[in-house]
């Protein structure tokens, strides 16, 4: 090793616009489905705190997106509780993320957490 390079600690301001992308990246894989994504200041907020550490950065930020909104997003779509044209609500309720549902579930929909389906999200 030849030399060392310092990395400053991120801006809270910087942990947002990572969050804002990696957001912008789900909404983008939802656009064929014409769902929107409405994220408050709180929601964003909780994954950016959630999602960085001092020791690793932002790197986090993208895993974090995935578990706590594109996963439990794609189990809500599969159940019918979200649905094509839907605009969802993501907020923070209590100390959890909650993505709200807009429909009741769909009886007719295979339930995934039986293993009825597998959860394929590139496909979302």
């Amino acid at each position: 090793m030849d030399s060392i390079l310092v990395f400053n600690k991120l801006s809270k301001s910087s942990i947002l616009k990572v969050v804002d992308l990696r957001l912008k990246d789900v909404a983008d894989r939802l656009k064929h489905r014409r769902i929107v994504l409405d994220v408050d200041q709180a929601a964003r907020e909780w994954l950016a705190s959630h999602g960085y550490s001092d020791l690793y950065g932002a790197r986090a930020i993208a895993r974090v997106v995935r578990t706590d909104v594109l996963f439990p997003l794609a189990r809500k779509l599969l159940r019918g509780t979200i649905r094509d044209g839907d605009s969802v609500e993501i907020r923070v309720s209590g100390e959890e993320l909650e993505i709200v549902e807009n429909h009741p579930e769909d009886p007719t929909v295979a339930r995934p957490e039986s293993g009825e389906l597998s959860l394929d999200t590139k496909k979302i």
